[in-house]
């Protein structure tokens, strides 16, 4: 197989993304399409301040019948390794307002101010859109050990090439098992650069072993030739400027389950 560099990063990519081991998929999937991202550092050598206030934070919001479930994450392996990563899935556009308006009331932000600020050494804040057409992760899984994050940034002006190679191959991989060993879910950031990533679940490091038949040559077999697939692959990573790959794990002692019924 003759693969340029750009494409066999790719596939690379995917390849690794794409190798756990799977559930069955819901074709009536009907979860809202958001999640609510922070990510926040810490001052250096206030990682342990931090945390004890943040865990007074996260017990205030439970005590006061936040409805999100917030997990928090940390990076295991790849760059930025001081970073918090807080989580919440899944929402729509307006669910924001009223989850806005409820935090306002109950004072979460003064509280916030108040206790874990001062250990903050910077914050973003994003929205993420889930693709759950395109993707293979069950609403019933049991939360994973690891999870591997494949990031490209995105090149502008790029069109609709390659992200119509996406929605292919991902329909490939849907309609023709690729779901009955793997489990992903496409990402695209809303707010700061533009970015897709797509996320798999690991059991342990063991998980991150590629399969013995790359995500390319299953590509490659159901749509009748190698150079086909490459070529879509290349429609692929005609719209990425880079890809990072990350690996994290959830901090429960920090998270904050839902305690509240119903949305905010």
């Amino acid at each position: 197989m003759r693969t340029s560099t750009l494409l066999g990063t790719v596939a690379a990519a995917l390849c690794l993304a794409l190798s756990v081991p799977a559930f069955a998929q819901d074709a009536g999937d009907e979860r809202k399409p958001l999640s609510d991202v922070w990510l926040m550092v810490p001052k250096a050598g206030m990682e342990m301040q931090f945390e004890e206030s943040l865990k007074t934070h996260m017990a205030m919001r439970a005590s006061q019948g936040d409805p999100r479930e917030w997990r928090v994450y940390v990076p295991v392996m790849g760059n930025d390794m001081g970073v918090y990563q807080f989580r919440s899935c899944c929402h729509e556009f307006a669910d924001q307002d009223r989850y806005v308006a409820f935090t306002t009331d109950k004072g979460f932000s003064d509280h916030w101010n108040e206790t874990v600020h001062q250990y903050v050494a910077s914050y973003e804040h994003y929205m993420e859109r889930n693709d759950w057409k395109h993707s293979h992760m069950p609403q019933d899984a049991d939360p994973a050990k690891y999870y591997g994050v494949t990031a490209w940034k995105l090149k502008e002006g790029a069109g609709m090439a390659s992200e119509n190679a996406r929605k292919k191959m991902s329909m490939i991989a849907l309609e023709n098992g690729w779901g009955e060993q793997s489990d992903w879910l496409w990402l695209t950031r809303i707010g700061g650069k533009p970015m897709l990533m797509v996320v798999s679940p690991y059991a342990d490091f063991a998980d991150m072993t590629p399969p013995e038949t790359s995500f390319f040559e299953f590509v490659a077999e159901h749509v009748g030739s190698e150079e086909k697939a490459e070529k879509m692959f290349k429609k692929f990573g005609s719209g990425m400027a880079a890809s990072t790959f990350t690996v994290w794990t959830e901090r429960s002692d920090l998270s904050m389950p839902t305690t509240a019924q119903g949305d905010d």
